[in-house]
């Protein structure tokens, strides 16, 4: 649960504020060399075995893991139990915060991943990159799934267990991924580092919106404690 001190609409406002500045400095190139910077220290950097486990901690944030695996498994689990409907609710939910979230951006943007070897990366660190026919590194999808799937799949874990959630687990569910998945993605260049940073705040934006769907007012009983819902 959010703190009542955190609900104010003022933080989402300096969140959204935060994403828009971080888009302009990126789409301007003003941030281009820092990110050329990491990436080439990155490639540098990254013997095989250190990039194999980057690969691996990377499926925190990966979409099919969150979405078909875990998601889908706890859903299907979920209807069994309670045969309610509305337990497809936390996994629909995040599905659109995540995918209305961040696509219209990765679709405008038109930047390509740091790993691109279709040209120079001083190329492929542009916005608005019309030599690609894929661009949709900005911003990180990985990070902002961290951000919306792990609440959704804590909520359906509470109601699956039918109890809250152990804290210490779901603090580790909450925080971990978003840092694991931050640091992953650069390592491996899977993403520019102000591709994660504008997912970052787009993420926290995100799961703010869905910590306030009132479940218990559209017939889900979530127990208390689960997820990080202000209204449960």
């Amino acid at each position: 649960m959010i703190s009542p001190r955190w609900r104010s609409w003022w933080w989402d406002g300096l969140l959204l504020a935060a994403l828009a500045l971080t888009t302009w400095l990126a789409a301007t190139g003003v941030t281009d060399d820092l990110d050329l910077a990491i990436r080439a220290w990155c490639m540098d950097h990254d013997p095989t075995w250190a990039r194999g486990v980057g690969i691996v901690l990377n499926h925190f944030g990966q979409g099919w893991v969150l979405t078909d695996v875990l998601t889908g498994g706890l859903t299907l689990i979920a209807l069994v139990r309670t045969r309610k409907w509305q337990v497809v609710l936390p996994g629909v939910a995040a599905y659109l915060l995540a995918g209305f979230g961040a696509g219209p951006l990765k679709i405008w943007s038109e930047r390509d991943a740091p790993s691109s070897t279709l040209y120079p990366p001083e190329i492929a660190v542009q916005f608005f990159n019309d030599l690609a026919d894929y661009a949709r590194s900005y911003p990180s999808g990985h990070i902002v799934n961290t951000f919306v799937w792990w609440p959704a799949i804590l909520t359906l874990l509470a109601i699956v267990l039918g109890r809250p959630v152990p804290t210490g687990v779901r603090r580790f569910l909450l925080i971990a991924p978003p840092i694991i998945v931050f640091v992953t993605t650069i390592f491996v260049s899977y993403h520019w580092l102000t591709d994660d940073i504008a997912a970052v705040f787009l993420g926290l934006f995100l799961a703010r919106l869905y910590a306030r769907i009132p479940w218990r007012r559209l017939g889900l009983a979530v127990p208390t404690g689960s997820g990080i819902p202000v209204e449960s």
